[in-house]
């Protein structure tokens, strides 16, 4: 697992989201339909983070992430930010689950 960056859940959410967001763009690109519901996503987790909601952000970067090829962005980094704010929120059993985080 490579080193967090992060000292609090805010930061690490905003962290990986701006490691996948080149990603989101690419992944607008390859699939132009797609455009609306990578923006729609992209905008829930803003709405989200700004109201205090960190766990449907959460949710908004892991669906985000999983509609990203791995090799266009720093995956392994994204995913290991998401798993750390999970666990610093003490998510576990259905939570982590719904989250499709990779093992």
């Amino acid at each position: 697992m490579e080193p967090i960056a992060t000292a609090s859940v805010g930061e690490g959410l905003d962290f990986a989201c701006s490691l996948a967001s080149a990603a989101i763009t690419r992944a607008g690109d390859a699939n132009p339909e797609s455009r609306g519901e990578l923006l729609n996503a992209l905008t829930a987790y803003i709405q989200f983070r700004y109201v205090g909601e960190d766990e449907l952000a959460l949710e908004q970067l892991c669906w985000l992430g999983h509609r990203c090829a791995p090799a266009e962005f720093r995956s392994q980094q994204f995913w290991s930010q998401l798993k750390w704010v999970a666990t610093t929120m003490d998510l576990a059993g259905d939570d982590l689950t719904r989250l499709e985080l990779p093992r």
